[in-house]
């Protein structure tokens, strides 16, 4: 394997990494949106797995009318991690 292969891989595997962290991201946004989803086993498990991810940035939660919250932190956290991983795409195309 080449060196430039080997570096592309990489890169995909990276891209890929980030790529699920923000699908599980979006799970917990939507999992926190319907409070009674957050009270299930599986949904305290993401969410708890999920609260390192979260970029504290000082922004408070907005109440939804069914029982939850809409994590806006949680929400600039996926579209920051989307906006690197189409920039990661891009210098993996010009490579």
């Amino acid at each position: 394997m080449s060196g430039s292969s080997q570096a592309r891989g990489i890169l995909t595997a990276f891209m890929n990494i980030i790529f699920f962290t923000a699908a599980l991201l979006t799970a917990r946004i939507v999992i926190e949106f319907f409070g009674a989803l957050a009270m299930t086993t599986a949904g305290s498990v993401i969410v708890d797995v999920t609260d390192f991810i979260v970029l504290p940035l000082g922004i408070t939660a907005v109440r939804t009318p069914y029982g939850g919250i809409f994590d806006v932190e949680a929400a600039i956290t996926v579209a920051l991690l989307l906006l690197l991983e189409w920039a990661l795409s891009v210098a993996r195309t010009r490579a």
